[in-house]
């Protein structure tokens, strides 16, 4: 949202751009959520349900992707409809303003709530069902399993962190919102104080992302090494 100043006035001349550049902000955000959600559901059936061969298929998650920006545009995109989003008096920008209670509770709901419950879920589900293998006597054509299971255990460990920033990422506008109903009043500096965090929180989120994922890992790796290369 700091980034937009950078437009110099350009969105607060162009106010129908401005609400969409502020909708766009949003899809993108609670985008970042649903995949999340996307892949703690991949690991829950990778990891559970691993009998199952079809909950791991490639053209399941191509679907659930599919449905997953079918949502999110369901979700959102009637909301600049509403006249949700404004131009806020003291930014460059246009959001759904912090004061706006409803759609905010709306907003938070959807794009927040739904998906780290879905998250912790899944996270939740994986962590009881594999204490609960390690606490049995394992046979021979299960040692690979359970090999395979240690590797998903160093994954989700590091995707506890991940989740985690997920989850404080949108504790501040919490915070503030509750802090404006009780008040009467919003703080002078909420949108520059969250907009600082936000940004810092996408930063680590970015990184967390890159270390949890084998396959970003070896690909930054070949990008900041490319003299490594087999040839």
């Amino acid at each position: 949202m700091i980034g937009s100043k950078l437009f110099n006035d350009f969105l607060t001349k162009n106010i129908v751009f401005c609400y969409v550049f502020g909708l766009f902000y949003d899809i993108f955000e609670c985008s970042m959520y649903y995949s999340y959600s996307i892949q703690a559901f991949y690991r829950l059936c990778r990891i559970v349900f691993y009998k199952k061969k079809y909950l791991v298929s490639h053209s399941l998650y191509i679907i659930l992707i599919i449905i997953q920006w079918l949502l999110v545009l369901g979700f959102l995109v009637p909301t600049i409809f509403f006249h949700w989003y404004s131009r806020l008096p003291t930014e460059q920008y246009c959001i759904i303003p912090y004061t706006n209670i409803h759609a905010q509770i709306y907003h938070i709901l959807l794009l927040y709530i739904i998906p780290i419950i879905c998250i912790t879920t899944a996270y939740t589900w994986i962590t009881i069902f594999m204490h609960q293998r390690a606490q049995t006597s394992l046979i021979a054509s299960t040692v690979l399993r359970r090999k395979r299971n240690e590797r998903d255990l160093i994954v989700i460990k590091r995707i506890i962190l991940l989740t985690s920033l997920l989850i404080i990422l949108r504790f501040p506008t919490i915070i503030f919102i509750v802090y404006a109903v009780m008040s009467g009043n919003l703080f002078l500096f909420t949108y520059d104080i969250i907009g600082i965090f936000t940004s810092t929180c996408l930063i680590f989120i970015g990184i967390s992302t890159i270390y949890t994922t084998p396959q970003l890992r070896k690909l930054v790796d070949i990008l900041a090494h490319p003299n490594n290369r087999v040839h």
